[in-house]
């Protein structure tokens, strides 16, 4: 009798972030991962609450600094009412958030944003096992994601980079590095030919991959 075919479960993932940018990179770094299915975005605390009732989220990723719901409360209210519910925890402020703190609000995971994609792939991979949600496969399934490796860039194409994945546009990118907005959109091109992107959204994935948002 042949061996049964491994199939692995879609799981439904609700991401939350009140960051467009990082919303986005997010959600396209999960579009990747063949054990994800439904995608839900949510970009405060009470928009996460509703996605992962009507959903029937498995897991949740969510940013800690948010408005309406921050996202301890949020990670509190999830884990009383979905004890089975995989958590992750992220934040670009980690010192306003010890870590103590944050697990003992529920989360299963927690991770600094200026972490790789990768990690927060496998971080996530972790929590479902951890809940039961997954056999133990689906470890290996996160590996399916390779590290991003640009071609070599320069101090100021990473600190364009890094400015327009925060949201920052050309004549705000500008502002801040001291030149005009057309050596911002120059540097813009030169990025997007060195990564084979065209688009913000890929260039912030990317920046999400790199650690510099």
């Amino acid at each position: 009798m042949p061996a049964p075919i491994f199939v692995p479960r879609k799981f439904t993932l609700v991401i939350a972030d009140d960051h467009p940018l990082v919303l986005d990179g997010l959600r396209l770094l999960f579009e990747n991962i063949p054990w994800i299915g439904r995608i839900e975005l949510s970009r405060d605390g009470l928009e996460l609450w509703d996605k992962a009732v009507t959903s029937s989220a498995d897991a949740v990723i969510t940013d800690l600094s948010m408005p309406r719901l921050d996202g301890l409360s949020s990670i509190r209210r999830l884990r009383r009412r979905y004890p089975q519910l995989a958590i992750v925890a992220i934040t670009g402020a980690e010192h306003w958030f010890p870590e103590p703190e944050v697990f003992e609000a529920g989360a299963d995971a927690y991770l600094s944003k200026h972490r790789p994609g990768e990690e927060v792939v496998a971080a996530l991979a972790a929590a479902l096992e951890l809940h039961g949600g997954a056999p133990v496969q689906i470890a290996a399934k996160s590996s399916v994601l390779a590290p991003v490796q640009p071609d070599e860039l320069s101090e100021r194409e990473r600190e364009v980079l890094k400015l327009l994945a925060e949201g920052f546009n050309v004549e705000e990118s500008g502002s801040m590095l001291h030149v005009c907005p057309s050596t911002i959109r120059k540097h813009r091109e030169h990025l997007h030919e060195k990564l084979g992107t065209s688009n913000t959204a890929r260039l912030t994935l990317i920046a999400v991959h790199m650690g510099l948002v």
